[in-house]
């Protein structure tokens, strides 16, 4: 168990009672608004709220009045709040990226790797390219003909950004046709072929 208090700032700085309306209604604003943002239900958005009042009291001690308003202040300890927990859910709704270089498939796929090769791999590539489209389908097929995902830039017109742009295209319509690593395969370096 942790002990409590040590969070918080010097217990001396004291609010006024314009200064705690002030905090309360910024608090209950950027709460509903952050609420919308995140499309939230009232419990969670209470729960924001709290959050936000719990940085204006670890914060307090940093007001300066020389600087800005109190009501400046505590607007924009309100906004990291709000932005500290969309940071938060962005997080955890995340895409996983599946890779594409040759040597993370399993073993035996690519030509650098000499173990046996799985058989319902090449079929379940073939079947993938025929569903997608043109786009896709080219970086695909580059990607098979230059062996590696980085020689594959290499050999494209396009820049870095747009190349990279269509590999995670491709990553999504590679999972959506069900083609992802089994779970638990090490990603392996390349290896030099002789």
């Amino acid at each position: 168990m942790t002990a409590q208090g040590t969070n918080y700032p010097e217990a001396g700085v004291r609010w006024s009672s314009h200064q705690l309306q002030i905090a309360l209604t910024a608090a209950n604003h950027h709460a509903q608004r952050g609420g919308r943002r995140l499309h939230l239900g009232s419990a969670d958005r209470d729960d924001l709220r709290q959050d936000i009042l719990l940085a204006m009291l670890q914060r307090r001690g940093q007001f300066d009045p020389a600087r800005g308003a109190w009501s400046t202040f505590i607007g924009v300890v309100a906004r990291h709040a709000v932005a500290d927990r969309v940071r938060a859910e962005r997080e955890k709704q995340s895409p996983t990226f599946v890779p594409l270089d040759v040597d993370d498939f399993p073993a035996g796929c690519s030509a650098t790797q000499q173990d046996a090769v799985d058989p319902s791999l090449p079929l379940a590539i073939e079947r993938a390219i025929e569903d997608l489209p043109a786009e896709p389908r080219a970086l695909l097929q580059l990607i098979r003909q230059t062996g590696d995902v980085a020689d594959a830039q290499r050999a494209s017109a396009q820049s870095c950004a747009s190349f990279y742009r269509g590999i995670a295209d491709l990553r999504f319509w590679l999972l959506a046709a069900g083609l992802r690593l089994p779970r638990g395969v090490a990603r392996r370096r390349s290896q030099a072929v002789a």
